[in-house]
């Protein structure tokens, strides 16, 4: 028990927390701009929070790849 709780730091938890946190505020960067879009009746803002929805969804896209590759094993180390 003691080994596994030596190799929890907090970079493990913060990177598989990442993914979350910048869909939680990607998330509203869109959000913002459709509210702004109706307030204002702008069609460039509507253009630019398409735009920031397709970023967000890339954005955590990448880090969930990142997470789910096999990172390569260091032989000999315990």
């Amino acid at each position: 028990m003691e080994q596994t709780d030596k190799k929890r730091s907090f970079a493990a938890g913060a990177a598989e927390t990442s993914p979350l946190l910048v869909g939680v505020v990607g998330i509203s960067i869109p959000v913002g701009l459709i509210a702004l879009a109706c307030v204002e009746e702008s069609v460039v803002a509507l253009v630019f929070a398409v735009l920031a929805m397709f970023a967000v969804g890339a954005t955590t896209l990448g880090f969930v790849l990142r997470l789910a590759s096999d990172e390569p094993e260091v032989e000999g180390a315990e």
